[in-house]
């Protein structure tokens, strides 16, 4: 139906952001499931473009070789029977065993469907700017495009060409995980909230997140099950808040979300702010 969104994935992209992403978050490999992508770009049909390098490389076996590409294989098949999925693969050829053809079938594949008119979104998921013609030719088409990417990865100009650029941040690549995977590997909630901070709590740090030129306030609830409540302070109609049982957690989750915390005062020197709180 006209007025559907495609999204389209680079596939090698997506799946070394989201491993790097993974790995140095919890030290281990994601189980990344694109149903969830799917879902936030509301598309109705999805596209994944990658190639398997089955060939043995130099020094490995054959059995050695099997089990390197067999979680690979795994993700394949099951985003294969994903509902609305269609995998589209290419080969890898070369010394440097290097991807062909995928590129091309996407770039192909965005253009059939743009100026056939069976898409009025394209979603692209990559950051090669050798795609920027492609986004561009759809653009002057009078599709609407979209650009998403992460931030450690993208030519800037790609992005630029679209209607819309999304920067693909650590939340979003953690729900795109299986959800066993999320369930043992969890990360804090993360909310907005308007306005500014609702003080509960016992006050136990405040710093800022020099970045974004925001300030961060740390609350302690009391009890058997404390959790702490981080607030971040945009300057801006709303607020973040983070809250979780573990402090460390909260703190490692922000540096990968936004960014490093700085902090400035920790519990023993604000005892007189939160006596001053108290009273008020």
């Amino acid at each position: 139906m006209a007025g559907d969104t495609y999204l389209f994935i680079d596939g090698e992209y997506l799946r070394q952001i989201h491993r790097e992403a993974m790995r140095d978050f919890f030290g281990v490999e994601g189980e990344l499931d694109i149903h969830e992508a799917k879902r936030q770009a509301k598309a109705i049909r999805a596209f994944f473009y990658d190639s398997i390098d089955d060939v043995p490389r130099p020094g490995e076996t054959a059995d050695a070789c099997r089990e390197r590409i067999a979680p690979l294989l795994e993700f394949m098949n099951r985003t294969t029977a994903l509902s609305g999925v269609h995998v589209r693969m290419g080969t890898v050829t070369g010394k440097r065993r290097r991807q062909k053809e995928v590129d091309i079938l996407l770039a192909t594949d965005m253009l059939t469907h743009g100026f056939n008119g069976s898409m009025k979104t394209a979603v692209l998921l990559s950051g090669d700017l050798d795609f920027r013609p492609i986004v561009e030719a759809l653009v002057r088409n009078g599709v609407f495009v979209e650009v998403w990417y992460h931030r450690t990865s993208i030519a800037a100009e790609l992005p630029g060409a679209a209607d819309f650029g999304r920067e693909i941040r650590f939340r979003q690549l953690h729900s795109w995980n299986t959800v066993a995977f999320q369930q043992k590997h969890r990360i804090p909630s993360d909310e907005r909230r308007p306005g500014s901070s609702m003080r509960s709590g016992k006050l136990v740090r405040t710093g800022s997140l020099p970045d974004y030129g925001w300030a961060v306030e740390l609350y302690k609830t009391q009890g058997e099950q404390a959790r702490f409540f981080l607030w971040i302070h945009t300057g801006t109609w709303e607020s973040i808040l983070i809250n979780d049982e573990d402090p460390d957690l909260i703190g490692r989750y922000v540096q990968f979300q936004y960014a490093p915390i700085k902090w400035e005062l920790g519990e023993p020197e604000l005892g007189e702010v939160n006596d001053r709180l108290r009273k008020t």
